[in-house]
């Protein structure tokens, strides 16, 4: 079975490495983007399983991205989940109303991301 690919969104790069290395060492094939031009051309190529996305950028909104994803064809159906360091119902409701599949808190710590990666994708591609 292929790893399933997800690509990873956060402008911080010290957060974009050490969830991408820890999301790789969990199976996982990672793409990772720290700008939204990155992510553009990134997802021009690619249909990624997961998009991971951080919420607070200075680009556009991890929520934004998401609205904007799920109104486009071709990119409607990917699962996307936003990470942020806000107050998990904040991040809860949040993600409600930008219309993802889940959300994470960075707080929890990179081994937490994935497991909650583990879980979302059990619920939402199998």
């Amino acid at each position: 079975m292929k790893p399933l690919k997800i690509l990873v969104l956060d402008d911080s790069e010290i957060v974009l490495n050490m969830t991408s290395l820890a999301l790789t060492e969990a199976g996982y094939e990672v793409l990772a983007a720290s700008s939204l031009v990155e992510f553009d051309q990134i997802l021009s190529r690619v249909e990624p399983d997961l998009i991971l996305t951080d919420i607070k950028m200075p680009e556009i909104s991890g929520d934004d991205v998401c609205r904007v994803l799920k109104q486009k064809y071709h990119t409607k159906l990917i699962p996307i989940v936003l990470f942020s360091t806000l107050e998990e119902k904040e991040l809860a409701a949040l993600a409600e109303r930008a219309g993802a599949d889940g959300f994470v808190s960075k707080n929890s710590g990179v081994e937490e991301i994935v497991k909650r990666i583990r879980e979302l994708t059990g619920e939402i591609l199998f």
